[in-house]
C-alpha cells in the first residue's frame, strides 16, 4: 500500500435497546436544531425534513426510551408555538455527544491500543492527600495547567508511599474502567 494513503477507521453512531434503534444522527440534529430555534417545524425545514417525519423520529424515540425528548406546545391563533428540550432530551444530546467526540478522535487519531494508552497517560505532582477512613483521595497538578482530583484506596496510596509532592503518572482506560497508578522518581 502507498504512504501517501493510509486509511482509518470511520464510524456511524446510535444507541439501541433490545428491541432496536433509540437515538442516532437524526434525531440528535433535530434535538440539537429544536435547542436552537426553539419549534420543531424550524428545526425540521433546517434540517430538510418534513414536519411530520421529525415529529416520527421524535416520538418513535420517546417510546423506546419511555420518557419525552421534548415538550411542544402550539401558539393557537396568535401563534408563537414552540417546542423544548425536556431534561432527558438535553441529556440524550451530551452523552451522545461525548460519544461522537469519542469515536471521532479514535478515527482521527487511531486504533492502536498503544496510542490510546498514551492520549490516557497524566503525569503530575501530588499536592494533597487526604486519609478517610475507607479511602484516600489525592490532587494531582498536572504539566498541563491543571488538577486532577481523584479518589483511590488507601492500600494503594500506602503501598506505593504516595504523599505530598510525589510524581505520578496515572492512566486512565475509560473503555474498560481501569486506572493505573505508577509512581515516578524524584529527581
Amino acid at each position: 500500500m502507498s504512504e501517501s494513503i493510509k486509511p482509518r477507521p470511520a464510524f456511524k453512531v446510535w444507541l439501541e435497546t433490545d428491541e432496536g434503534f433509540v437515538f442516532g444522527p437524526g434525531v440528535y440534529s433535530l434535538l440539537r436544531k429544536i435547542e436552537e430555534t426553539g419549534t420543531l417545524k424550524e428545526a425540521a425545514e433546517s434540517l430538510g425534513m418534513s414536519y411530520r417525519f421529525a415529529w416520527g423520529l421524535v416520538r418513535k424515540a420517546e417510546e423506546k426510551i419511555g420518557q419525552p425528548l421534548i415538550t411542544a406546545h402550539k401558539g393557537g391563533r396568535a401563534g408563537g408555538g414552540g417546542a423544548e428540550l425536556t431534561e432527558v432530551g438535553h441529556q440524550f444530546l451530551d452523552e451522545f455527544s461525548k460519544i461522537e467526540i469519542a469515536i471521532s478522535q479514535l478515527s482521527r487519531y487511531g486504533w492502536s491500543s498503544d496510542e490510546l494508552r498514551t492520549r490516557n497517560r497524566l503525569e503530575g505532582s501530588v499536592t494533597e492527600v487526604e486519609m478517610t477512613e475507607d479511602k484516600a483521595e489525592i490532587t494531582l497538578k498536572l504539566k498541563e495547567p491543571a488538577l486532577l482530583r481523584l479518589t483511590l484506596p488507601k492500600e494503594l496510596i500506602a503501598e506505593k508511599e504516595i504523599t505530598a509532592g510525589s510524581r505520578l503518572t496515572v492512566e486512565v482506560n475509560s473503555i474498560v474502567g481501569s486506572m493505573k497508578v505508577r509512581k515516578l522518581e524524584t529527581p
